[in-house]
């Protein structure tokens, strides 16, 4: 069986987002957002230093040092751009911020243990 992917006009793209978003709630406004973006890069900051004390303190390149270091890349990579004007790219945004304090959060409480 052959599975035809059918293309997506780059103008539908948001109007999708838009649709998935709404199945869930309402976006919040755009004080909220950057409240949680300031809140976010907070946490992030916080955890990339314990996240690096922590590479420091194990062996260099072993599975867990890796982790280490991805998260805290991954979690700086993102905090470089900025919070978007619209609500939906702003949601967007906060979404991968929340992700990566999530991401980094797992991967540091793993490091204590």
């Amino acid at each position: 069986m052959t599975h035809t992917q059918q293309a997506i006009d780059a103008s539908e793209v948001s109007d999708l987002i838009a649709e998935a978003l709404g199945a869930t709630g309402i976006l919040p406004p755009m004080a909220r957002l950057e409240e949680l973006d300031r809140l976010l890069r907070v946490e992030i900051a916080r955890l990339v230093q314990v996240a690096t004390r922590q590479a420091d303190a194990i062996p260099l390149r072993s599975r867990e040092w890796y982790a280490l270091v991805q998260a805290a890349e991954r979690a700086a990579d993102v905090t470089q751009y900025q919070l978007g004007a619209a609500p939906l790219a702003g949601a967007i945004h906060i979404g991968e911020l929340a992700r990566r304090v999530c991401e980094l959060h797992d991967t540091v409480k793993a490091g204590e243990t």
